[in-house]
């Protein structure tokens, strides 16, 4: 079974300088398992920090259907699913889990330990337990329910399969996308004469049966706070608002995961005229909060996750030791 190290936790938190401290010291690469950056021309308010100089290397054996694969290069690691499709391009957790596990099979080829970073709980969760891919996307219902508020597809989800409705958290019914998905499961198995009962289960899943090993970072959250405040005033210091301004020429053919992504939605508000720059800002960093709380919220659930405090001392030492556990077994 395919040995895969993960590195989980919140925004800021420090994931990144970890995975690739950990790939340089047990020749691995960095598989990245952020829903934000797989976009191209997403780089600053992303926090994507490619290296200046770093070579890309496309893999046109999964290149295909608007899927730009390959990995960049820095300091001889290779660093996959960074800028891999259009920002017009709906990118969905099936495309995550099928060139992730592809990336998997091929660092293993190359004799390298893959390492899955991110804080992506919805990806993360896909790539260890299988995902659900029995109802392909309807684009032109997309269309549709794309142009409604959360209210009106909390009420047309409602009539439709209350169960399912009643089923989601508090996160999943003030999501768009995610009442948009519920809501295209449901047509799709209404419209192929199945039950509603039906609609509820699990349809075909792909389990890729890795043996993983999942190592989450936590900090105290005022310091995570502070992080998160001087990360986004960094950000807007090296160009942040100029990144959006480009972005915003074609806003009306952006994807839903691109206007809604945090730090690109306030500005693009801000750009809107619905926002003061400042308000936007301030949006942005509560935004951040949030999402921290929240990927800490999801993450606390999987009982698999070794828990390191990121700020000690010896925070390497002590993952290093895991993972030669992990190996050795």
């Amino acid at each position: 079974m395919k040995k895969v190290v993960f590195i989980v936790g919140p925004t800021a938190v420090g994931k990144t300088n970890l995975g690739l401290k950990i790939a340089k010291h047990f020749k691995g690469s960095i598989i990245s398992a952020d829903s934000v950056q797989v976009y191209k021309d997403l780089d600053i308010v992303s926090g994507k920090d490619i290296p200046k100089g770093s070579k890309f290397s496309l893999l046109p054996q999964f290149t295909k259907d608007g899927l730009h694969s390959g990995y960049y290069t820095f300091d001889n690691i290779r660093i996959f699913l960074l800028d891999v499709v259009a920002p017009s391009f709906s990118f969905a957790v099936s495309h995550f889990s099928d060139l992730a596990s592809k990336y998997v099979q091929y660092t293993g080829h190359m004799n390298m330990m893959p390492i899955v970073v991110g804080g992506t709980g919805l990806y993360i969760k896909a790539l260890i337990e299988g995902i659900n891919i029995g109802v392909k996307p309807d684009l032109e219902l997309r269309k549709k329910l794309e142009k409604l508020n959360v209210e009106a597809l909390q009420s047309q989800l409602k009539k439709i399969n209350l169960i399912k409705f009643e089923s989601m958290n508090n996160s999943d019914i003030s999501n768009s996308r995610r009442l948009v998905r519920a809501i295209e499961i449901t047509t799709s198995k209404l419209h192929n004469n199945h039950s509603i009962s039906f609609v509820n289960r699990k349809s075909l899943i792909i389990n890729h049966n890795y043996d993983s090993l999942v190592i989450g970072l936590y900090c105290d959250r005022e310091i995570l706070k502070k992080k998160i405040d001087k990360r986004v005033e960094h950000r807007l210091e090296n160009g942040a608002l100029g990144e959006v301004e480009g972005l915003f020429e074609n806003y009306k053919i952006l994807a839903p995961q691109v206007k809604d992504a945090n730090g690109y939605k306030q500005l693009f508000e801000y750009l809107l005229g619905k926002l003061s720059l400042e308000e936007a800002v301030e949006r942005w960093k509560i935004a951040e909060y949030k999402h921290a709380k929240n990927q800490m919220t999801w993450f606390k659930k999987d009982s698999r996750i070794l828990w390191l405090e990121a700020t000690r001392e010896d925070l390497f030492e002590a993952v290093k030791w895991e993972i030669d556990i992990f190996l050795s077994a």
